[in-house]
């Protein structure tokens, strides 16, 4: 714990230190590469279940739909 009474567990948690800083580099950028490609997928699959609803909206209804609803 302090420089005069150091003892095995002080020198465990340092070295796992020293390691964890080199593995998290790897970690961090493969979760953020992860995070992007979820929120790619999540925005296509929302423009596309919005487009098919507009669609069953506009083929069922009197409806303009919601594309027409925001910009009519």
């Amino acid at each position: 714990m302090g420089a005069i009474f150091k003892t095995m567990q002080d020198d465990q948690q340092e070295s796992m230190l020293k390691t964890l800083h080199v593995g998290n580099t790897w970690e961090f950028r493969y979760f953020k590469f992860k995070a992007w490609c979820y929120g790619i997928g999540a925005s296509i699959c929302s423009v596309i279940t919005t487009a098919g609803i507009d669609y069953m909206i506009i083929k069922t209804t009197e409806h303009s739909g919601i594309i027409g609803w925001l910009f009519g």
